[in-house]
């Protein structure tokens, strides 16, 4: 029997918008819809229940009670997920500040057994053979990509972070033997997907760094890394793909460890020539 992930995967362009909208939750929220009703799972995927209850049959369950059993089978098998989530229904209220605490570190866990070595050994090589390397991703995604440029910057010399007004300029210089790293979380930026749509039509290799494998940027990759961005609060979190971003520097400075430092200390001669780092003075009394 097809896992519902399974099924997700195979039948999702075919479903319509809110059965999609759906979909995409559980895909993403697999531990939680296995214990929430169909109403609440139409309150967080922003439908109706009935869309609910549709999306069961066209994965081909009798009703959405057997849907959910397919989904507390799947959980179960991850006991320690299964703990973790009643012990946090069961407990006393946590503080806050717990809480967020708590939901980082699940993100980071989460991510962990989605990415493995190869997949950040291959996004490593791919960057290192670019020819230039090009950085996308605004808004909230900007504390991952403004990092991850500077510190590529840094340690090759050849990769740029596309600025969000200038795109039609940059995207034009994209060409084969180019890597484009993009990062997409919801809501899935319209400028961002364009721009990998079209760096892939100019032939350029396409990283993306994303939350789901329904993501709209997924299908077009040549490379997909999933990391958790969920959150107690009102903003999603971006520290499972700083995370992820972090192992690929690594990865990189590993990988070519003599270009990688030669590089450095070129750029620490120019930083010591420009005075560009703080001083301590000794004050006079």
């Amino acid at each position: 029997m097809s896992r519902i992930e399974d099924k997700i995967a195979e039948q999702f362009e075919n479903l319509s918008l809110g059965k999609k909208k759906v979909a995409h939750y559980i895909q993403s929220n697999l531990r939680e819809a296995a214990l929430q009703s169909a109403q609440r799972i139409a309150e967080k995927s922003d439908v109706s229940e009935a869309t609910v209850h549709r999306l069961a049959q066209a994965l081909s369950y009798s009703s959405f009670s057997e849907m959910q059993q397919d989904l507390r089978r799947i959980v179960i098998q991850d006991q320690r997920a299964v703990h973790n989530f009643i012990q946090s229904t069961n407990r006393q209220e946590h503080s806050w500040l717990e809480k967020h605490f708590t939901q980082e570190a699940e993100n980071i866990r989460q991510t962990m057994m989605q990415v493995d070595r190869a997949q950040i050994h291959e996004a490593a090589s791919l960057l290192l053979q670019a020819d230039r390397v090009w950085v996308a991703g605004w808004r909230m995604g900007l504390s991952v990509t403004s990092f991850f440029s500077f510190v590529m910057k840094y340690m090759l010399g050849n990769c740029e972070l596309i600025p969000q007004g200038g795109v039609a300029e940059y995207v034009s210089y994209i060409k084969p033997g180019d890597v484009v790293f993009a990062c997409g979380y919801p809501r899935y930026c319209s400028r961002t997907l364009k721009l990998s749509r079209l760096a892939k039509e100019q032939q350029a290799k396409l990283i993306v760094l994303t939350d789901s494998g329904l993501s709209p940027f997924a299908k077009l990759a040549d490379l997909v890394l999933l990391a958790e961005c969920k959150s107690n609060g009102f903003l999603d979190s971006y520290t499972a793909p700083l995370a992820v971003v972090n192992a690929i520097i690594n990865e990189i400075s590993y990988l070519e460890k003599e270009r990688v430092q030669g590089n450095l200390e070129r750029m620490e001669l120019m930083l010591n020539e420009f005075q560009d780092s703080f001083e301590w003075v000794h004050k006079l009394k």
